[in-house]
């Protein structure tokens, strides 16, 4: 290698190490300005119907946006599978109810089978939630008008559902909605049968990401399922108000970004890893921009549209791109 070639490879290069992840953006969507610094949790509700209440403190506000976060299958206690996003949401100023919904394998649903008992437990979970924060003035007082919902993998069927149904079971409205590489297990069959026939209930001002991981679910079971099958049946929601998006592997530096399934999955205590630049970069960005859009009209940018905004993931240390989220507004989405 002549002097020349040399001084043109980054430093990171020259140390014989490889490049790392870029840290969390200090402002914006997905970004470190928090407005509190601390979290107050609640358990409450038996089994199935139990629920986890997570309010922001320090400074504690009087009133805050509401989100529901809803786990995976096989998270049958606590709630470390979705830790990350939790904290995020609640530090950012949103008061968060995580529904347990799930105490085994087939307790109280047997998956795609009949999955009504665990819709049963992801409302009354809710509905326990709302209760207990309502009981007291002392509590961080919900903002039913300003209702987002973020579903993980057989969570994000759930949440498909209710938010489909948030009229009949009496929930507050879907304004924003987050689907995270949402997947029945395929055991009662292809496309996704858990799925309402018709996600027409689902209101058409709702701003609504469905994400599928290159390597997650269409890696897995084919690529019909997922994002690909619940897609088409939003087709009362403009386009301008939806997005199908795809994430890929990168393996670029040190450590790795995956796109297997569980992208949004992560906390200091669980099997995903910690947080990295696709939580940031994209899950935490996404899912603030969607509720902003959703609450105020700003940041749409950032969780709509085929603008940088939306698709940009970062850099790595040496300034190669993160490779960028993939956006169509119709099904089907591939790798």
């Amino acid at each position: 290698m002549t002097l020349a070639a040399a001084l043109a490879l980054p430093t990171a290069a020259l140390a014989g190490t490889a490049p790392t992840q870029p840290p969390q953006p200090a402002h914006g969507p997905g970004g470190s300005d928090y407005a509190h610094a601390g979290i107050r949790v609640h358990e409450g509700g038996t089994g199935a119907d139990a629920f986890y209440v997570f309010e922001p403190s320090r400074p504690k506000p009087e009133r805050a946006p509401l989100a529901v976060i809803s786990h995976g299958y096989y998270e049958y206690s606590g709630y470390a599978q979705m830790e990350g996003l939790i904290s995020h949401t609640v530090r950012r100023g949103s008061v968060v109810i995580y529904p347990r919904w799930q105490t085994g394998v087939a307790a109280p649903c047997p998956g795609p089978y009949f999955i009504e008992p665990c819709i049963d437990s992801e409302v009354t979970g809710i509905e326990g939630g709302i209760d207990w924060l309502r009981a007291k003035r002392s509590r961080v007082q919900p903002n039913l008008g300003r209702t987002s919902y973020f579903g993980f993998s057989f969570g994000g069927i759930i949440t498909a559902d209710i938010a489909n149904r948030w009229r009949e079971l009496g929930i507050p409205k879907p304004r924003a909605i987050f689907l995270d590489d949402p997947h029945d297990g395929g055991l009662a069959g292809a496309g996704e049968p858990a799925l309402d026939d018709s996600l027409a209930g689902i209101p058409r001002s709702a701003k609504l990401e469905c994400h599928s991981g290159a390597g997650g679910v269409l890696a897995l079971d084919g690529p019909d399922e997922s994002c690909n099958a619940l897609f088409p049946l939003l087709g009362s929601i403009p386009q301008r108000n939806k997005d199908l998006v795809l994430t890929h592997s990168d393996l670029h530096g040190r450590p790795g970004l995956s796109s297997a399934h569980g992208v949004c999955a992560g906390g200091p205590n669980t099997p995903f890893g910690p947080p990295n630049a696709y939580d940031w970069n994209f899950c935490w960005k996404v899912w603030d921009g969607l509720r902003s859009c959703a609450h105020s009209g700003r940041d749409c940018e950032y969780a709509l549209g085929a603008g940088r905004r939306h698709t940009s993931m970062g850099r790595w240390s040496d300034g190669v791109p993160i490779t960028p989220l993939k956006v169509r507004n119709a099904a089907s989405i591939r790798p």
